[in-house]
């Protein structure tokens, strides 16, 4: 009966980050994070989230609803855990940073521990991530990382969220197919370009712009609480998610 305890017994991990030391636990019926005075428990289909503030103890229960996404960070190789209660709106709701390579000498071991807790913990949520294959968030680390843009890979196209003022939640800012398709949701309806190569796709000010071969506007969306180079790296990985089907053929 050993190895059959042996098979069922909870794996633990554990990784040095910029705020503690950050485990990871997954057994068969639950997976659960922890860091600093924060936990997630997820288990059945529900998402547990208990805070440690002063003497007291917060603990909210919510249901996973449309997924659960594991997103790595970009260009921190952090990870952030996003949940999407319902489709189109997603929220961050755990964060974890790297220890700084500089400032720690044994910073690259701890960045390769760090690496190997999220692709277990990716591993072991992808049941609740429902189609998600890969995922980013691009941006910075202050204020919980609630102005981090987050980008959904699910194959055939990429879903781009971002947070609007005044909203704790960010919201389904653009879809782009592999087709070239690109939709942007409005208040008036959505919006559908067709985008030809990554080359249609640009940054001017704070703004990702799409545009014709010619170099006419097609469309654009704002990203406003991100840098210049971030923007830049979200406009390359949807150009290349655009041209997707193009490359696959022409290999």
């Amino acid at each position: 009966m050993a190895p059959f305890r042996d098979a069922l017994a909870d794996e633990v991990m554990t990784s040095p980050t910029s705020a503690g030391t950050l485990s990871l636990e997954v057994a068969p019926r639950h997976v659960v994070v922890a860091l600093a005075d924060v936990q997630l428990a997820v288990s059945e289909g529900l998402l547990t989230i208990t805070r440690a503030a002063r003497r007291r103890v917060r603990r909210v229960v919510r249901p996973i609803g449309s997924r659960l996404i594991v997103a790595r960070g970009l260009p921190s190789e952090g990870v952030g855990l996003w949940l999407e209660p319902r489709p189109g709106e997603v929220e961050r709701v755990f964060g974890a940073e790297p220890r700084d390579l500089i400032d720690h000498a044994d910073g690259l071991v701890a960045l390769r521990q760090l690496d190997r807790l999220i692709r277990r913990l990716a591993a072991a949520l992808s049941g609740v991530g429902n189609g998600v294959r890969e995922a980013l968030e691009i941006g910075p680390a202050a204020d919980r990382g609630l102005d981090k843009v987050l980008l959904a890979d699910y194959g055939d196209h990429v879903t781009v969220y971002r947070r609007s003022l005044f909203h704790v939640r960010a919201r389904r800012l653009l879809d782009a197919h592999v087709d070239g398709r690109v939709v942007i949701p409005t208040p008036a309806g959505e919006v559908r370009v067709m985008c030809s190569s990554r080359f249609a796709v640009s940054v001017i000010g704070d703004y990702v712009r799409f545009t014709t071969p010619a170099g006419d506007d097609l469309a654009h969306v704002s990203l406003p609480w991100v840098s210049r180079g971030d923007r830049e790296e979200i406009a390359r990985r949807i150009g290349q998610v655009v041209e997707r089907d193009r490359v696959s053929s022409d290999t």
